[in-house]
């Protein structure tokens, strides 16, 4: 699969999707939960920020709708989850909230390297999420 910008209904190889990219960018991953409701096997092309090489950042934007996307309740419940990388690579991690000083960090690091997610911000009262994954 050739490097390209992903959008939901988009086909997609789940266990070897390669390259892909947001709109704004930014390297995107499949995220692999478990529902929260269902129990079953959710997954989702997200954007992120790497954090070193053990550890990446997505942000819960929803592009700015009012409620957090379904991954965000699923890692709550259950922080254990995968990341599918572009090569097929499966990777297990676990998820934090980031909250106080780390968050404001982070924002501080997303407006320099994805500044299309602080937009999201002001288009909803909610506080978007950021988490931070980190391989197990």
């Amino acid at each position: 699969m050739a490097d390209k910008q992903w959008r939901p209904g988009d086909p997609m190889d789940w266990e070897r999707p390669g390259p892909l990219f947001t709109s704004g960018g930014l390297h995107a991953f499949v995220l692999e939960t478990i529902g929260a409701k269902s129990g079953d096997l959710r997954r989702a092309v997200l954007g992120y920020l790497e954090e070193g090489s053990d550890a990446w950042l997505i942000i819960g934007s929803k592009s700015g709708a009012d409620e957090n996307p379904g991954w965000v309740h699923n890692l709550a419940k259950d922080p254990e989850a995968t990341v599918v990388l572009a090569d097929g690579e499966r990777v297990a991690l676990r998820a934090e909230a980031l909250g106080g000083e780390q968050l404001e960090q982070a924002w501080t690091r997303i407006a320099i390297d994805a500044p299309e997610y602080v937009k999201y911000r002001s288009s909803t009262a909610r506080a978007i999420p950021v988490i931070r994954l980190q391989r197990r």
